[in-house]
């Protein structure tokens, strides 16, 4: 595999010129997911994506100062994506353990369609989120969901450790995505997905009753 991405190149050749502020940032992300995804972590650099994008390096720094701040950039936008991927998969809002499920066949779901983007949303590359407060943010809200899930499965057991069931949820819903990602637990094709899930899940989904 060449270790050039190719991209489509402007006609015009006034390199950054051609981008608006808001524009070159957009494409940057947007090549930076591209190059992420057939390169990885390592292969993806602020001087590649300048050449691929036929703009300068310094236009480039106005917007991420170093390939960490444009790591971070694009961790946020699996995060973003993530949490709404999981929002839209609930079918039946007023049932619980429906939504334990359908939140957790997103979750998987979108670490197998996005692999390198879950990688590196996870990976210690941003193992210190304190230095990037809005990815720290961002990268919560699945957390959440689960959290208000697992709370309202729970509601009739004032007693019960809702974040340690949570937390349990988490780590097998987690555990279960990476294990696939990474080829280590057979991956299912999309339409056995929520059979798998359900499997995998059903020792812990039994629980929350």
């Amino acid at each position: 595999m060449s270790n050039t991405v190719v991209l489509k190149r402007h006609k015009n050749h006034k390199h950054q010129d051609r981008y608006h502020h808001g524009d070159l940032r957009r494409a940057l992300i947007d090549a930076g997911l591209q190059m992420l995804e057939f390169h990885g972590t390592e292969g993806l650099s602020l001087r590649r994506l300048a050449k691929a994008l036929n703009v300068s390096q310094t236009a480039i720094y106005s917007h991420f100062k170093n390939k960490t701040e444009l790591l971070a950039a694009l961790a946020e936008i699996g995060f973003q994506q993530l949490a709404f991927q999981m929002l839209e998969s609930i079918t039946d809002p007023a049932d619980p353990r429906q939504r334990i499920l359908d939140l957790s066949v997103a979750y998987i779901g979108f670490a197998l369609k996005n692999r390198a983007v879950f990688r590196l949303m996870f990976g210690a590359e941003l193992a210190d989120m304190k230095k990037f407060p809005t990815l720290a943010m961002t990268a919560g809200k699945s957390y959440a969901l689960f959290s208000a899930a697992v709370t309202d499965a729970l509601k009739h057991n004032p007693d019960a450790p809702k974040r340690t069931a949570t937390n349990a949820l988490w780590s097998l819903v987690h555990g279960t995505a990476v294990l696939a990602v990474d080829g280590k637990l057979a991956a299912p094709d999309k339409d056995q997905l929520s059979a798998f899930v359900t499997e995998q899940l059903s020792p812990l989904i039994s629980a929350f009753s």
